[in-house]
């Protein structure tokens, strides 16, 4: 890596009816000969990350983002308010509390929103 930076790929939109998600998660494996990219998403993006729906066009990134272990966080507070919890969610992903999130995104070098 080049320069350590921060970088944070921020999901908001919902999978469906929008490729903004599958395109951060396509960021996040296309940046991650340089950076190790935190990927987080909030609001809808959520959706992104169900157990059970159709992730056909983007389970290979979170597939390899997983395998060079590199972090994808939901945010808790984004989770609750979608009446969701940990148990819909497919496992590669960890659930942050919203100030952990808040915090992360504070200190980044880098944000990239989709």
């Amino acid at each position: 890596m080049s320069e350590e930076k921060n970088l944070i790929i921020l999901l908001r939109e919902a999978p469906h009816g929008s490729l903004h998600p599958v395109e951060g998660l396509r960021m996040s494996v296309a940046v991650s000969s340089d950076y190790d990219p935190i990927t987080i998403a909030i609001d809808d993006a959520v959706y992104t990350f169900l157990k059970g729906s159709d992730k056909t066009i983007y389970q290979m990134h979170i597939d390899f983002l997983k395998e060079i272990d590199l972090d994808v966080f939901v945010d808790k507070r984004s989770l609750e308010e979608l009446g969701l919890t940990k148990e819909d969610l497919i496992e590669q992903v960890e659930i942050k509390e919203h100030e952990e999130i808040l915090k992360l995104i504070s200190e980044c070098d880098l944000l990239i929103p989709f």
